[in-house]
């Protein structure tokens, strides 16, 4: 009778699919871990994504949190340092036993985290980085990495497209970062000058540069009219000041980590008419969750020098986030994460992002941009999506 009892038991345990609780989930909190830089060549970006980010969750922990539970966010500092985010995601998963990571920043720190997300098989939702290789399912651990934004090897793609189709006989260039974030830059490249038949000029530098004159001066030699930049955003700022010192004046375009409209605004005079490609709406559009991005910032008390692309970036990328908290449902485990965000289909978090899809061989996230032109200090989008 025991043993019946007994065997029953086990079996209701089994077929309602109970699994062992993750870390960081408790029956009032939730707690996730960021990587950010707070103190190497990107530390402005540190502050205001996070600040971002908490403007959504402390929304969302005011109207009862997810399933009842609140959110906690931990961040730790990488410095834009590959090797500093192995310690970071080490500290995070076994001294404060986060439940997953987000909005890691960098390709290059996220690529060096990837034998950890295997290692404990952890979540990364949404890595701040739009590079193609977060969802390239021959890499270690592709299965937990959800990235949401369209890859920077589809961007250049397309910015050689779009110039390609301003001027037919456009030389172009393309100024990048020397790292991974690069190298998917150049991914695209690749393809586009195999597809049109063209050659197109290659400029690096190395992570955290200020002093670009080489290059320029490289580009201008080469009769360069259209350069795309592939960096964040100082490089775009130095770029175009340095052209215009040497009297050189191409059309400059740029990867969407260039796009925050204070780069053109710090550029001056050879900012005018930058153009930067975009995976969301802007920050200050009619669209839904912009309109409650910035009535959230007003509430806040927030300086107003934060509000912006990067802010609204963190904002955005943690309404991916509660999606997928909120689709995992009450019993909140790791794996329940994974088939909450493989379950979200055509979704656009209120109408910001194009189209967001997930299933169990895609975690590409969207795959179109908007180009946006910079026109007197002001941001205008001058394409419908593009892909």
């Amino acid at each position: 009778m025991k043993k019946t009892a007994l065997f029953i038991i086990f079996a209701a345990f089994i077929w309602t699919g109970c699994e062992k609780p993750s870390p960081g989930v408790s029956d009032s909190e939730i707690v996730i871990g960021n990587i950010q830089d707070l103190s190497g060549p990107m530390k402005e970006l540190g502050m205001v994504v996070p600040h971002g980010s908490n403007l959504y969750f402390n929304y969302i922990n005011e109207n009862g949190g997810v399933h009842g539970r609140k959110i906690k966010m931990l961040i730790e500092d990488h410095q834009y340092n590959p090797q500093k985010s192995v310690a970071a995601a080490k500290k995070l998963i076994d001294q404060s036993q986060v439940f997953c990571l987000y909005n890691v920043i960098g390709t290059s720190p996220v690529e060096a985290i990837r034998p950890i997300l295997d290692e404990y098989q952890i979540p990364l939702i949404a890595p701040a980085t739009q590079s193609g290789s977060m969802s390239d399912r021959t890499r270690k651990a592709w299965k937990m990495i959800f990235h949401t934004d369209t890859g920077y090897d589809k961007q250049a793609r397309i910015l050689v497209e779009y110039a390609l189709g301003e001027n037919p006989d456009a030389k172009i260039g393309v100024i990048y970062q020397d790292d991974d974030y690069g190298e998917n830059v150049l991914k695209g490249i690749g393809e586009a000058e195999k597809k049109h038949g063209i050659e197109i000029q290659r400029e690096g530098f190395q992570r955290g540069a200020t002093d670009f004159s080489g290059q320029v001066m490289n580009l201008l030699k080469g009769g360069c009219t259209h350069v795309i930049i592939g960096g964040v955003v100082k490089e775009p700022i130095i770029v175009m000041k340095t052209a215009a010192a040497m009297n050189f004046a191409p059309q400059f375009l740029g990867i969407s980590p260039t796009m925050d409209h204070r780069v053109a605004i710090a550029a001056g005079p050879a900012g005018e008419g930058f153009i930067a490609a975009n995976f969301a709406q802007l920050w200050n559009s009619d669209v839904e969750g912009a309109v409650l991005y910035r009535e959230l910032f007003a509430k806040s008390g927030s300086p107003e020098q934060l509000m912006g692309m990067y802010n609204f970036y963190g904002f955005i990328t943690a309404m991916v986030m509660v999606e997928g908290l909120e689709r995992a449902g009450k019993n909140l485990t790791r794996k329940n994460l994974i088939r909450g965000m493989e379950n979200i289909k055509n979704w656009n978090g209120m109408g910001v992002f194009p189209s967001i899809s997930y299933g169990p061989r895609d975690r590409a996230g969207s795959e179109s941009v908007v180009l946006v032109q910079a026109k007197e200090g002001k941001q205008k989008l001058i394409s419908e999506w593009m892909d």
